[in-house]
């Protein structure tokens, strides 16, 4: 009799323990699901309706749409200025990064970790605020260098940034980055020895730098080319700001204008944001053409020791060089900005007399757009950053800890808004949320939709790089001890992973700050973001309240910046000190 007792508690406590396994599998699959099931509305959903909306769908089938993109006379000036922006952009960006980041990383410059850093800010500061401050720099009559040069006796504007080149000239300040980063990394990773063996040979310096340097680092300077053509074919806010005042039309623009038109035209948006993604792609294969027919390995067995050459005299008189080029797309654009923004009237002298707090007053207060564009950013900020990183976390999971079926293709589709500009971003959410069964169009919740996307691929990279860092058997130890799935996520994983996710987060929270090229064509009255006030006050001429709000932004920017760069530092400490123990 008791032997039968004990047997059917056994059996009970098995049946409790099962019972217990498939709830913590169940909420594992649904929490996982919710994951797989935002990725698919949230990219796929949109990118099918970006297709059917350029064929004239749920209209009518046609191609015709497809057809005048590629025909009618203003389309066809416009994907022109758009290639020539592109083209002029990657050669700007390369002749501006490449020398910046070979006297950096390959010689004794002084203040090379300075002029490191200023890249860095330039890149950080959204386009169109660098596009508002050189509207004051060079902006006809009244641009601050275009009266400087007046004085000396020159008359008219020398100098107008409303043109192509300026456009051109403008995104270059932002984007060359790009290619500098990439380069500085490859002049890295170089070994001395091969320009060791060429100097014994009896090669210059100039020779060695233009037969074996610079051609071992290729792949880095196509590819911060490449992107750096990309991103400017992508970044709207320059091409609007200095483009349309000159009646300058790039694709972006275009794809605004045909959604701004009165009854919008989603099917030529459509088929405009599909050459977008097409010049996009010939880009990338070019490139692959170029580089796959050649060798580029610079790395062996042994550690690569890249050198320092001496520059001698002409240290300092490169240093100033540098300084400038790199200055004009940080330090200037910055100062002018604050300037305006404590400036009564910009266009007068920066005095005592001149020096105001009202413009901060306008922007932040008296300015109801302005006001609830900051609420607005914040919100949407904070709950993209948030939501895009869970995802971006269940889609890692997916990956590294699971054996499902198709794990890879969703991983990249978390990677595909990578190559999508922001315009064609939007034109796919528009046609996907405009209509039943999510109908969203019109909502903050659209704009949120859009910053979670623009930002995945970040979020899964960063939650991808976090989790591998955890061992698997953590998680196992965990759940042989009865945690559950939740438990174990919440009480190990969140944890070992939170400075990585943290600055997973920062990456996300900041650009999406100050979003504009996809916001431009989503918000309504009502859901206006600080990136929306900028550009309608901008409109209005009223550049000191603008410079205000700018700067606000910038400072918000830089903080989280900084954040971020300490997270980062600290968790390379914590691998560091892991990998010593």
């Amino acid at each position: 009799m008791r032997a039968a007792t004990h047997a059917g508690i056994r059996d009970v406590q098995g049946a409790v323990s099962e019972a217990s396994i498939v709830v913590r599998d169940a909420t594992r699959a649904a929490m996982l699901g919710l994951g797989v099931a935002a990725l698919l509305l949230f990219i796929g959903y949109p990118l099918c309706w970006l297709v059917f909306g350029a064929l004239g769908l749920p209209a009518q089938f046609s191609v015709k749409f497809l057809v005048r993109a590629f025909t009618q006379p203003g389309n066809v000036a416009a994907l022109a200025n758009t290639a020539v922006l592109a083209l002029g952009v990657g050669l700007l960006s390369v002749v501006l990064g490449v020398p910046v980041a070979w006297a950096t990383a390959r010689t004794d410059l002084p203040l090379r970790k300075v002029f490191h850093g200023l890249v860095g800010l330039a890149y950080i500061l959204p386009p169109y605020l660098t596009s508002i401050a050189y509207i004051i720099l060079l902006g006809p009559n009244a641009g601050y260098l275009n009266r400087l040069i007046a004085w000396t006796g020159v008359h008219g504007s020398p100098v107008n940034i409303f043109s192509a080149g300026g456009v051109a000239f403008v995104i270059a300040m932002h984007v060359y980055a790009v290619p500098y980063f990439l380069a500085y990394g490859a002049l890295q990773s170089v070994d001395h020895s091969l320009e060791e063996s060429a100097r014994m040979l009896g090669a210059r310096r100039w020779t060695m730098l233009t037969r074996i340097t610079l051609p071992l680092i290729a792949p880095a300077i196509t590819g911060g080319a490449l992107l750096a053509a990309i991103n400017s074919i992508a970044l709207f806010g320059p091409q609007a700001f200095l483009g349309l005042p000159a009646q300058i039309v790039y694709l972006p623009t275009r794809i605004y204008g045909a959604l701004g038109a009165y009854p919008p035209r989603f099917a030529d948006a459509s088929a405009l944001s599909i050459v977008l993604v097409l010049v996009t792609v010939i880009g990338l294969f070019v490139q692959r053409r170029y580089l796959g027919r050649r060798s580029f390995v610079t790395v062996g067995g042994r550690g690569a020791r890249p050198a320092h050459h001496a520059l001698g005299a002409l240290r300092w008189p490169l240093a100033l060089v540098i300084l400038v080029a790199v200055g004009l797309s940080s330090i200037a654009p910055l100062a002018v900005l604050v300037a305006a923004a404590f400036s009564k009237v910009w266009t007068n002298a920066f005095t005592v007399n001149n020096l105001t707090l009202a413009n901060f007053s306008a922007a932040l207060v008296d300015n109801q757009i302005a006001a609830r564009g900051i609420v607005n950013s914040f919100k949407l900020a904070i709950a993209a950053a948030t939501l895009a990183v869970l995802i971006g976390l269940a889609i890692a999971y997916l990956d590294l800890r699971t054996q499902m079926r198709g794990r890879r293709l969703l991983d990249y589709l978390a990677i595909l808004p990578l190559g999508l500009p922001g315009t064609v971003l939007a034109v796919a959410l528009l046609q996907a949320f405009i209509r039943f069964p999510v109908a969203i169009y019109g909502t903050v919740w659209i704009l949120l939709i859009a910053y979670v996307v623009r930002s995945m691929p970040i979020a899964v990279r960063g939650a991808n790089g976090a989790l591998r860092q955890v061992d698997a058997s953590l998680e196992e130890a965990a759940r042989v001890a009865g945690a559950s799935w939740l438990t174990t996520i919440r009480r190990i994983l969140l944890p070992i992973m939170r400075s990585n996710l943290t600055l997973a987060w920062l990456l996300v929270f900041i650009p999406a700050l100050g979003e504009l090229s996809a916001t431009i064509l989503l918000y309504t009255n009502g859901t206006e973001t600080i990136s929306v006030a900028i550009f309608r006050l901008s409109d209005l001429g009223q550049l000191e309240v603008v410079a205000a709000l700018a700067t606000v932004l910038i400072a918000v920017i830089l903080l989280a910046t900084l954040l971020t760069q300490w997270l980062a530092g600290r968790s390379r400490r914590a691998v560091t000190a892991e990998a010593t123990i």
